[in-house]
């Protein structure tokens, strides 16, 4: 009988198999809390197990949705995570029930609690109309409703009568498929309310929502206890937000919700311009209400009569009374090539009012750079042509027709010259004439020579100097592509992940994913971008994760390092 009680067991785990459950610990006291994970692996959106079935035993304090892709050979595979964390109701023997998702079932699990709940904690006393309870939370929101992807500032107050101990803890507010940073430090005062002395810390969040529908903020919860060891446990009010699709959107695929964009630039170009001459260009975009990794690329590194060089960019975050301030910074290095009019076309960055609720765009105008034409550059008058100096020479040398002339006159006057010493001073001559010749010739050969070899040194220069430029370039926007599949945002990944791919690659011009996949050559990295492709194009893109994607660039990377050591 025990035997066929466990090949049943089997057989019912081998049905579940799409579904697992564990916690993190097995035995805890009442006062503790416990995770538990529900983990489901299979195709297509998996459906959201129902919680409400742990109610009954369990305090839900809190629960965050994970997603993680992976490729087994040529098939993509989703593994969606739920962790929920809870609080025992009493001790005992408490069971986790088995959970259905999308048809098929979790295993049961049984979780032992140990303690005295009646002992273990103290409630709070029962506040009374005329009186406030000793701990309570506030929390405010400054709209309901926003776009998908737009700031919401969140404000999390805790008004306690007494000093809490150091044990006492206050959770951050959650929701599904949103960005959630904390704006500030907790800040602490005193105030009255309703007359009573109560000490408060306030804290601001900054949420980014990115599903359009409606959600529900689940507040955060405090727990711990106060100077005169009496525990308190008490949580916020739950705030119903709407979230609105995109607007709108742009050829360049991204979309900004702000509050205001400022659009600058700063160009140095004080010196005059020829052919070879470099100068460098500032662009930052400052936007109030985004994450930095979310603004688009400004430059545009193409121009037919400059080399545009992208040296760094810099991504910043700051936060003010409006929330969130983020900038951007690219410098760019501009090395003209022809003379004449060099036009650097304007810049337009598309974003949505969301204080007007209307679409506008930030722009620079079109900059004109005058080049003029390289000096001319004479030649020093000590270096003398060879032709020159046969001229030179010339009338010193003699040929066929003068030494016979010379000899007739030489012997029409025998009685004052004689052969021998005319002969003796011509060959001297023609001597004199030759090495003077030599040594002008190989004069200028050498000179020659110093400035081929001066040439080649600049040029090398200035190929380091491209090298390290493309090098720096790299690994900036390479920070940039870790940081935007970090936060799986499948819009900015692809918009970084040409950016690297263009410093990476500089010989060559890349203009879309498909040039990136034929450079790499690299069977993973193919069936990533084809991912990235996908989820760029659905309906489902919150499901993308940028984790395999940043792996594969990191090996490309790493391979390219070792083959220069």
């Amino acid at each position: 009988m025990r035997i066929l009680l466990v090949f049943l067991m089997l057989i019912a785990s081998a049905a579940r198999a799409d579904v697992n459950t564990y916690l993190n610990k097995y035995s805890i006291s009442i006062h503790d809390t416990v995770r538990l994970t529900i983990e489901s692996t299979q195709q297509g959106q998996p459906q959201r197990p129902d919680l409400s079935i742990l109610t009954q035993d369990f305090d839900l304090l809190g629960n965050k949705k994970i997603t993680i892709s992976s490729f087994q050979g040529n098939t993509r595979q989703a593994t969606t995570r739920w962790q929920v964390l809870l609080r025992p109701k009493k001790t005992g023997q408490l069971q986790i029930p088995a959970f259905s998702v999308n048809g098929k079932l979790s295993t049961p699990m049984v979780l032992l609690v140990t303690g005295q709940a009646s002992t273990a904690t103290t409630p709070s006393p029962p506040a009374t109309p005329l009186m406030q309870p000793p701990v309570f939370i506030e929390t405010t929101i400054d709209h309901t409703e926003a776009y998908a992807g737009s700031q919401l500032i969140y404000t999390v107050k805790l008004f306690h009568k007494e000093p809490l101990n150091k044990n006492a803890a206050l959770s951050d507010p959650f929701i599904n498929q949103a960005l959630i940073l904390p704006a500030d430090d907790v800040k602490r005062s005193e105030t009255l309310v309703k007359g009573q002395a109560y000490f408060l810390q306030e804290r601001r969040y900054v949420i980014f929502p990115d599903e359009p529908g409606t959600h529900l903020i689940e507040p955060p919860l405090f727990s711990g206890t106060s100077l005169s060891d009496q525990y308190f446990e008490t949580r916020g009010s739950e705030i119903e937000i709407a979230i609105l699709p995109k607007a709108n959107s742009n050829s360049q695929g991204y979309w900004l919700p702000l509050e205001t964009l400022q659009l600058e630039e700063s160009l140095d170009k004080s010196t005059p311009l020829e052919p070879g001459s470099s100068l460098i260009r500032t662009l930052t975009l400052t936007a109030h209400g985004l994450p930095a990794a979310r603004l688009p690329s400004l430059s545009l590194l193409k121009n037919e009569l400059a080399d545009l060089e992208l040296l760094k960019t810099e991504l910043d975050e700051s936060f003010d009374d409006q929330g969130l301030v983020s900038r951007r910074t690219e410098t760019i290095k501009i090395t003209v090539t022809e003379r004449g009019e060099v036009t650097l076309p304007p810049i337009d960055i598309h974003w949505w009012d969301t204080y007007e609720d209307r679409s506008k765009i930030a722009s620079l105008p079109p900059v004109i750079l005058q080049v003029n034409a390289a000096p001319t550059r004479l030649e020093p008058p000590a270096i003398a042509t060879s032709a020159k100096l046969q001229e030179i020479n010339a009338p010193l040398v003699p040929d066929e027709t003068t030494v016979p002339a010379l000899l007739s006159a030489a012997a029409h006057k025998k009685e004052s010259v004689t052969h021998i010493p005319l002969i003796v001073f011509l060959a001297l001559v023609s001597i004199i004439s030759s090495l003077g010749w030599l040594y002008s010739y190989h004069h200028l050969r050498k000179l020659k020579l110093a400035s081929i070899m001066k040439r080649q040194t600049v040029t090398e220069r200035l190929n380091e100097k491209k090298k390290q430029s493309h090098f720096l370039a790299e690994k900036n926007t390479f920070q940039a592509l870790a940081l935007a599949c970090q936060q799986n945002n499948v819009d900015i990944s692809r918009l970084r992940l040409i950016e690297w791919a263009q410093h990476f690659w500089p010989e060559t011009f890349i203009e879309n994913a498909e040039d990136i996949s034929r450079l790499a050559n690299n069977q993973t990295l193919d069936f990533l971008i084809i991912d990235l492709e996908q989820h760029l194009h659905s309906h489902e893109k919150s499901l993308w994760q940028g984790d395999l994607l940043l792996q594969a660039i990191e090996t490309i990377r790493k391979r390219r390092l070792k083959g220069k050591a």
